[in-house]
């Protein structure tokens, strides 16, 4: 994993080929008030991210993934992040 997205917003970059996946995003970026950023690995936006932020080798489409600037925090490591942005947006 490397560089930094381009976002001063947590991303919060989600399988959008997934129901339950979308649902959780989609849950995220309202219940924050927009603070979080979702963005769909399948996207172009999303490929454009994972091309940029993680190496080949990192399989990035395996989990979800919270992204902070030059940190990323996928799958369970990532829900307590995600749950401190959500209420970041919420009291902004």
């Amino acid at each position: 994993m490397g560089q930094r997205v381009a976002s001063s917003r947590p991303v919060l970059l989600y399988d959008n080929d997934c129901g339950i996946c979308s649902r959780f995003a989609r849950i995220a970026e309202k219940t924050s008030k927009g603070w979080v950023e979702t963005v769909g690995h399948f996207t172009s936006r999303g490929t454009k991210i994972k091309s940029e932020f993680f190496r080949p080798v990192d399989h990035p489409e395996e989990m979800f993934w919270l992204l902070l600037g030059e940190t990323g925090y996928g799958g369970r490591s990532g829900l307590l992040p995600l749950i401190r942005e959500i209420v970041r947006g919420r009291i902004s």
